[in-house]
């Protein structure tokens, strides 16, 4: 961060509407000559003005600008922005907002993630950026706005901004609409920090290019038909059903075998209530699980007998991420610990959290192991992460969740672009929460060239 130039925004009357009065140190930093015109931009919004340096006035950072700029440029008296210049341009911010789905709620307008959104604009807010929140349906291309909100010390205040520099997507669903607007900005300059995400079938393609990474995979088929199913439970004694879109472990079903009998047993959350059932052959089984599966798409994968705390599965949440340097890191691993009789660790489905270091420590004896199994924790999730990345196009964070078998063998489960981090909180590393919520910003930073 000691790179970036953060510099004052002043309001001055006797600054003429298409000149920008620059003070002596600013100017030089940014290699800028008196009277030479330039274009000033914030986000996508522009105009020409005319170099003025100062000749007087504290040796400090700052530009003057008439009020009448100020307001078409969106900007505010007395606050820092961040500032670039390249060629006869200056950039200002940069510009960055957050794309979420919007709600009809005046203290919660962006649902279960306002409390994150507002964290965001106050951390881009702090490193000089110009962050504002807003729904996919509120941007005017024809008039190059967007109404959207921001936070201060009345809550949440809502106006118009410029097109912006970088959006960080995170709205849920991937409508044509949503998608379609994702094109439109992207053609109007717009870099988006993350791309949409491949599906389960894909991602597990993807990842099976990389023979680096075959031995972390389990098994895992495309169900085109029903039949495929019972193959798999021919060669395992339990498979995974899994939509091949979806997330928070939705519509999710376990089925299981046993070598000797035959009967099908299965089990599924509906709402966060565990359904069980069971079924005497095949053509039953499909039966029983079609008001789940519906018409979805659906893949079989091999299932991984996971280590339990407490009787209930564990997996690993390991959030991988981007920030001003622009290189993948890892910014924290947390073990999720499902709800009784569940299927899945989601945290949503009332799962909860653990250290990695309690959880290895209490399965697994000796330390050379436990150092083995981190070791390819940290492989694997930057591996899989760099992989899914150079086929989806440039991305800025991912949520990777791992397994580990009770033999200590470490399995891929799932990506996700839209990664919670709730689970920080939850094992008790609020640094690491914070942590996550700043990375984004500093990599729109890198994005915009700051």
């Amino acid at each position: 961060m000691d790179n970036f130039i953060l510099a004052n925004a002043i309001i001055n009357s006797n600054v003429d509407s298409n000149s920008i009065l620059i003070s002596k140190p600013l100017a030089k930093k940014l290699d800028l000559k008196n009277e030479e015109n330039i274009i000033f931009y914030v986000g996508q919004t522009k105009k020409i003005l005319k170099v003025k340096i100062a000749s007087t006035g504290k040796d400090v950072l700052s530009f003057s600008l008439a009020n009448i700029v100020f307001k078409k440029m969106y900007l505010k008296s007395s606050q820092k922005y961040g500032i670039r210049s390249n060629d006869n341009e200056v950039h200002i911010g940069p510009v960055v907002g957050i794309m979420a789905d919007f709600f009809n709620d005046t203290k919660r307008p962006f649902g279960g993630q306002t409390h994150f959104i507002k964290q965001l604009l106050i951390s881009g807010k702090a490193i000089g950026q110009i962050c504002f929140a807003f729904s996919p349906y509120s941007v005017d291309i024809a008039k190059g706005i967007i109404i959207g909100y921001t936070y201060g010390r009345r809550g949440w205040i809502k106006s118009a901004f410029p097109i912006p520099d970088v959006i960080y997507p995170r709205e849920r669903a991937y409508s044509r609409t949503k998608l379609q607007m994702r094109k439109r900005l992207e053609s109007l300059g717009v870099t988006l920090l993350n791309p949409t995400l491949v599906g389960k079938w894909e991602t597990h393609k993807l990842l099976m290019e990389n023979q680096q990474l075959h031995k972390f995979l389990p098994e895992t088929r495309l169900v085109t038909s029903f039949n495929e199913v019972g193959q798999m439970l021919k060669k395992y004694d339990g498979v995974y059903l899994k939509p091949v879109t979806g997330s928070q472990g939705k519509n999710i079903i376990n089925v299981t075998k046993k070598k000797a009998s035959l009967i099908y047993e299965f089990k599924y959350m509906n709402e966060e209530r565990l359904v069980k059932g069971s079924a005497g052959n095949l053509n039953n089984l499909k039966a029983y699980l079609r008001k789940v599966m519906g018409n979805r798409s659906y893949i079989v994968q091999k299932e991984i007998k996971l280590i339990k705390s407490e009787g209930n599965i564990v997996d690993v949440r390991v959030l991988v991420q981007k920030d001003n340097t622009g290189e993948w890191d890892i910014t924290g691993i947390a073990c999720r610990i499902g709800s009784n009789g569940s299927i899945t660790s989601n945290i949503s489905s009332g799962g909860s959290g653990k250290k990695i270091e309690e959880i290895l420590t209490q399965h697994i004896s000796l330390e050379r192991d436990r150092r083995r199994i981190m070791d390819d924790i940290y492989y694997l999730s930057i591996e899989a992460t760099k992989t899914i990345e150079k086929n989806i196009g440039q991305s800025g964070e991912m949520g990777i969740d791992l397994g580990i078998d009770t033999s200590g063998n470490v399995w891929f489960i799932e990506a996700n672009i839209r990664p919670a981090r709730q689970v920080f909180n939850l094992i008790g590393e609020p640094d690491t929460r914070l942590k996550s919520v700043e990375r984004p910003m500093l990599y729109a930073r890198y994005l915009a060239g700051f």
